[in-house]
């Protein structure tokens, strides 16, 4: 249960960290951003697994890109859904924020042992 909010609030941290170093997100509401990483840990958290397993085959096929194709459109719907928290400048940049997403996502799994 604490990996799960782990991993939670480093994806709410993910969002405001991606506008300061990215050239491309520009956060326009910290407020707005972090509820932004919070609904999209909560997407995460529900609907992602979800979509792994309906597009199973084709990832397979893919070798996995299908996934990140799918994350970055998460977090290019999700930017669009709350006004006023963060634009992107193209779908590249969500793609960005989705691999960041996923890298932190990653190492909180090695470091909690989840991993193996």
């Amino acid at each position: 249960m604490i990996w799960m909010l782990l991993r939670f609030g480093i994806t709410v941290a993910v969002i405001p960290l991606c506008g300061h170093f990215l050239e491309g997100v520009h956060i326009l509401n910290m407020g707005n951003a972090l509820l932004l990483g919070a609904i999209l840990g909560l997407i995460y958290m529900v609907l992602r697994p979800l979509t792994r397993l309906v597009l199973s085959v084709f990832n397979f096929c893919t070798l996995g890109l299908l996934n990140v194709a799918v994350d970055a459109w998460l977090v290019w719907t999700a930017a669009s859904l709350i006004e006023n928290s963060v634009t992107l400048d193209s779908f590249w940049w969500a793609l960005a924020i989705a691999l960041a997403i996923n890298a932190a996502r990653f190492l909180i799994n090695l470091l909690t042992d989840r991993g193996k």
